[in-house]
This record gives structure tokens, C-alpha cells and sequence, in this order.
């Protein structure tokens, strides 16, 4: 089954004084990206962490935060007192820069992010503790629902996909049966070449073989449809296996897209010329919607 890269997974637990909620989600990348946002004193969490989230996804730029409360009434802020001496100094020089002196007030400062926390102190949680231990089976059943939400997503991209195959091997039929006239169209035009060139005294019978060699090739797209078949075979093969194959798909998609050039840049009619748009056009839908496989 697909398997979009986008997603979101969240669970949560707590005990008799904490409580805590893991939030994962995932958006398209070109290769796996993860950003991890941890409290104070998590640390130890971080490695087992980020080894779960690559042992169950390929692709994708992550975003995951951890957040712990204290449910106990009692619980205490922690000041940076480093952080609030720096920031009311900088605010003091502001002021008088601006012609205010005082009028930064302490509340301002202690509303600024980092001055404050009611986080778990450093090193009060690591992976071998009962907590961490807890706090990690909540990150196994984040990264289930978050699989479970990219699945549902990749099911809706391979209707898609699927459908835009289907057009795209309906276009490529209908082409074989105008390929099948080019030939005819070309005799014609290849009549009326002959006859204004046997009009040049100069003109030898090697130059028209030449000619004639040059307007049949330009004609025959037999070559670009099979490849085409196949290339489509090939899409819906890879929709329908496992695993991650959206890479495979973006590089097939650019194959379809040469041959559909090619056989636009040979066609000897205005019938070819629209198969060729018509081509580009489901091959361009094609790439849009592989770019969010996994």
C-alpha cells in the first residue's frame, strides 16, 4: 500500500503527578528530516527517540514535540536567571536609547519565552526510568497513529494516481491509431517533397534517398509508445507494491515526459500534437501526486 509523507499522530498518559502528550507530525521531503522538541531534563529521551521515528518512516520532514505538566498543585517555577539578567539589561539600554527609562516593566520580561518554566528539571528523566519508560510506549503510539494517517492519505494518492494512469493509457492507445496513419500522411507530403526536388538538375539521387530516410524516421513514434506501455506498466506495478517508492515514481515521470516530447517533437499531424498535450498535461498530474509518496 502507499504511503503519503503527510500525517499526524498524537497520544498521551500520565501518572499519579505527571502528565504528558507527544505530537508528531509529517509534511513532503526529499529525504527523512527530523526536528525534535524536547523539555529540560529529557535529554536522555532524545536517542531512543529519534531512532523509533527512522526505524518506522523513510521520507519526510518531521516536526515532533514532547510535553510534560507536574499535576501537583504545589509545583513551582524555575526562573533563568541568566536569561532575565541579560534581558533586562538589554531592555534597560533600550529604553534609554528610546527616550523611556522604565518603560520596560518586570512582567514583560518574565512573560518572554525561556524565562520561566514549569518543566522537569535536567536529568529527572531518562530512557531507563519508569517515566521514560511510559513516556516512550506514548511516542510507539504516536508514531502508529502517525503511520496510520499517512496510509489513509497514501490510499486516497494511489485512486489517484491509479485514475491518471488509466487516462494516460487511453491517450497512448488512441495515439497508436493515429501512428498508424502518420505513414500515410507522410507519402503525401513526401510526394510533394520528391516532386520540388526533381526539379533541381542539381539534385542527385543519394540527396533524395537522404530525404526520404530523414521524413520517415521524423514519423515513426512506434519506439515512444511501446516505451510508453511500459513505463505505465511499470507506474502501476509500483502503486500497488510495499514499501516506500516515491523517488521510483518521480524518476518515471520523467521518463513519460521524454517520451511524450519526443513523440510531440515527431508527430506529422495536429491529432499527434494534442496526444502528445494531452500527455504532459496527466504526466504533470502524475508528478504532482508522486511528489507526496513516500
Amino acid at each position: 500500500m502507499l504511503s503519503s509523507m503527510t500525517g499526524f499522530g498524537s497520544a498521551g498518559g500520565e501518572t499519579d503527578n505527571t502528565s504528558w502528550q507527544f505530537e508528531i507530525k509529517s509534511v513532503n521531503g526529499r529525504g527523512l528530516d527530523v526536528r525534535l522538541h524536547l523539555p529540560n531534563g529529557c535529554e536522555g529521551l532524545e536517542a531512543p527517540i529519534r531512532n523509533a521515528i527512522k526505524s518506522s518512516f523513510g521520507r519526510g520532514n518531521m516536526q515532533a514535540s514532547l510535553q510534560i505538566s507536574d499535576k501537583r498543585q504545589s509545583q513551582s517555577l524555575s526562573v533563568n536567571t541568566q536569561l532575565l539578567t541579560s534581558l533586562a539589561r538589554r531592555a534597560r539600554l533600550q529604553d534609554r536609547l528610546t527616550g523611556n527609562p522604565g518603560l520596560t516593566r518586570a512582567s514583560d520580561l518574565f512573560a518572554l519565552r525561556g524565562v520561566l518554566s514549569g518543566e522537569k528539571s535536567a536529568g529527572e528523566i531518562s530512557a531507563e526510568s519508569d517515566i521514560g519508560k511510559a513516556i516512550f510506549e506514548t511516542v510507539q503510539e504516536s508514531l502508529s497513529a502517525l503511520a496510520e494517517s499517512r496510509q489513509r492519505e497514501g490510499q486516497s494518492l494511489h485512486d489517484v494516481l491509479t485514475r491518471v494512469i488509466s487516462d494516460m493509457e487511453a491517450v497512448v492507445s488512441e495515439a497508436k491509431g493515429t501512428a498508424d496513419l502518420q505513414p500515410s500522411m507522410i507519402m503525401s507530403r513526401l510526394s510533394e517533397k520528391v516532386n520540388s526536388l526533381l526539379q533541381d538538375s542539381r539534385l542527385s539521387e543519394d540527396r533524395l534517398e537522404q530525404e526520404v530516410a530523414i521524413l520517415v524516421t521524423k514519423a515513426d513514434v512506434t519506439e515512444e509508445l511501446d516505451r510508453l506501455d511500459a513505463h505505465l506498466k511499470d507506474g502501476t506495478r509500483l502503486i500497488n507494491s510495499k514499501g516506500p517508492v516515491g523517488r521510483k515514481l518521480d524518476f518515471l515521470s520523467q521518463e513519460l515526459l521524454r517520451e511524450a516530447n519526443t513523440m510531440g517533437s515527431k508527430s506529422a499531424s495536429l491529432e499527434m500534437t494534442r496526444h502528445s498535450l494531452s500527455l504532459k498535461t496527466l504526466i504533470d498530474q502524475f508528478k504532482e501526486q508522486a511528489a507526496n509518496v513516500e
